[in-house]
């Protein structure tokens, strides 16, 4: 990953910061600044791991977040990254919350930290953008809806839960003040109009791949009638991957470089067996 040279920062977070300064609460704001960045570190070493690079990021409330306007990224994938951050941040709790078992005294240490991480992890579940649970939501609606409609639907529970939140916030007004309601509502607002503050992950590109002596071996079988395409997003960078090509007659063995050599002569959507007679 290239060295960043600024990074950014979200005008959600600065309204988040003055919250934790009217309050005088400064310790509270470096400890969640702190879980953002575990969050966001969940989202990067999958993201890593399933062969994308980091080209950029921002500071926000609710972590990093993914670029939708790259329509090649692959919808299992951006499930997986977007559990990632929440993930991490309930197992972290999870530990805390273990140690004052073990070790009464750091529960004064640690209980802001667990309290939000939890309350971060769940907010980022909402099904909005651009939280973790917007993203999830697209992924699995990526064989019903297209990207396009799926986004604009996330933006609709956006406006829905904006108006939940500040109806809370309004009714908290004269039961028990909270404002944290209304930072949540203008969060949401702001996603709906969020357009430039976008992380973007880039997969990595399979034609400079560089596989070590001693790479780990991955057998696949994939029937004959796989597209090209198909059988490329099987390739893993970290792994130096066998097909077995399952025809009706018989089954050949092909490497991933002879796969990836084909895709710089045929079209994605070509059939391997139109390629290799078996």
């Amino acid at each position: 990953m290239r060295v960043l040279k600024k990074i950014p920062i979200h005008p959600s977070f600065l309204l988040l910061f003055l919250w934790f300064i009217i309050t005088t609460n400064i310790n509270g704001f470096f400890i969640f600044v702190g879980v953002v960045l575990t969050h966001e570190l969940g989202h990067y070493f999958v993201a890593k791991r399933l062969g994308y690079k980091l080209d950029s990021f921002f500071l926000a409330p609710y972590g990093v977040s993914l670029n939708y306007k790259d329509k090649t990224f692959d919808s299992r994938d951006e499930i997986k990254i977007a559990f990632a951050g929440p993930v991490v941040n309930l197992v972290l709790a999870i530990i805390a919350v273990s140690l004052w078992w073990i070790f009464p005294e750091t529960y004064i240490l640690t209980e802001e930290f667990v309290n939000q991480s939890i309350m971060l992890a769940l907010f980022n579940l909402i099904p909005a953008y651009p939280m973790d649970g917007g993203r999830i939501f697209i992924g699995l609606m990526n064989n019903k809806l297209s990207r396009k409609k799926s986004v604009k639907l996330t933006m609709i529970f956006n406006i829905m839960f904006s108006i939940i939140f500040f109806v809370l916030f309004a009714g908290s007004c004269f039961i028990d003040f909270n404002p944290t309601f209304a930072l949540a509502g203008c969060f949401m607002l702001l996603g709906v109009v969020q357009s430039k503050f976008e992380s973007k992950y880039e997969k990595l590109n399979l034609f400079k791949k560089k596989v070590k002596n001693f790479s780990r071996i991955n057998t696949l079988a994939v029937k004959s009638t796989s597209t090209l395409g198909e059988v490329l997003k099987r390739i893993e960078l970290n792994k130096h991957t066998v097909f077995y090509i399952i025809g009706e007659n018989k089954t050949k063995f092909i490497d991933e470089k002879t796969i990836i050599s084909w895709s710089m002569i045929y079209p994605y959507n070509t059939q391997i067996d139109r390629i290799v007679k078996l």
